[in-house]
């Protein structure tokens, strides 16, 4: 089953906040979520069963900062091979034990560095460079495909710079191992401008980037699902493929993300009902619960069209 051709059919469901869900295991590690897949499957493999039995069309590697850039600050840089194959394979078991399709993509979040802000600095001690990021995401990529995912998943990009270094780099990688995996990109915003961390706008990062193909774009993160309908209904308008979204559970207090259920899936329904997307999940603060409501409440919508 073509989850291309699928969307055009019916919405999809995301799954919600990994990071989340790993917290209220009470499990003790050194905050690296990344590295579970590898020392602690059982508990991811959990997780992901519990986003497909609350209706997840999709799952999401945990392998958001499986780069070598990001784990050099846990001298994990030389295991993002095997991270990512671990992240991959335990996602594909969770999907591959359900009675319905379930589509595994592999997350590629940012780097613990912004290819944008090294290059306003000017700084000759700074490292980072395009090709640098792009062997990193390359290496990523690879390896989650070797893994057995379904399609990629960028996703939190507030460097255009960085994002286009992944893209590049899963270009390459497909052109050599001879796939044409789908891949998603998913923007954070970083305020009600509209714009991301460097200042560029939603419309100007889509139409940089959209000559690499990708299957969709949209949100994640940011804000809560209220606060992003105005920028969803803009990408709808301009967007030649399909759009997606997946907030926050709310905007965050002092107690944490505290939005409940039935009223992320209720601001994400109305954005299905006025015809505005095609992907929808929750991000941090959102759990299982969430996206069954999620699923309950869009799949008597159709998708938007593109």
């Amino acid at each position: 089953m073509d989850i291309r051709e699928e969307l055009k059919k019916r919405i999809l469901i995301l799954d919600g906040g990994m990071g989340t869900c790993i917290q209220q295991t009470g499990l003790q590690y050194d905050g690296n979520n990344d590295a579970l897949p590898m020392t602690n499957p059982d508990v991811i493999l959990g997780i992901h069963k519990a986003y497909v039995e609350a209706g997840a069309d999709i799952i999401s590697t945990c392998s958001f900062s499986a780069n070598a850039i990001s784990q050099e600050g846990y001298g994990l840089q030389d295991r993002i091979r095997e991270m990512n194959i671990a992240a991959a394979k335990v996602a594909r078991q969770a999907a591959d034990s359900s009675d319905r399709k379930v589509w595994v993509m592999g997350s590629m979040g940012p780097t613990a560095k912004s290819l944008f802000i090294a290059e306003m600095m000017m700084d000759p001690a700074e490292t980072l460079s395009f090709q640098s990021l792009k062997d990193a995401y390359g290496e990523q990529a690879d390896a989650l495909i070797e893994g057995g995912v379904d399609g990629l998943l960028i996703e939190t990009v507030t460097d255009q710079r960085n994002a286009e270094a992944a893209l590049a780099a899963i270009s390459e990688i497909q052109k050599k191992r001879g796939t044409d995996l789908p891949v998603m990109l998913s923007a954070s915003i970083m305020n009600n401008s509209g714009c991301i961390m460097t200042g560029l706008g939603i419309q100007e990062l889509y139409e940089s980037l959209k000559s690499y193909g990708i299957m969709s774009f949209g949100l994640n993160c940011s804000f809560g699902a209220k606060e992003l309908y105005p920028f969803i209904s803009k990408i709808s308008g301009f967007a030649e493929c399909a759009v997606s979204i997946y907030p926050n559970a709310g905007l965050p207090t002092a107690n944490g993300y505290e939005e409940h259920p039935c009223d992320t899936a209720g601001f994400l329904e109305t954005m299905a009902k006025d015809g505005l997307v095609n992907i929808a999940g929750g991000c941090c603060g959102t759990t299982p619960e969430h996206i069954r409501e999620v699923s309950q409440h869009l799949k008597k919508h159709s998708p938007r069209n593109f």
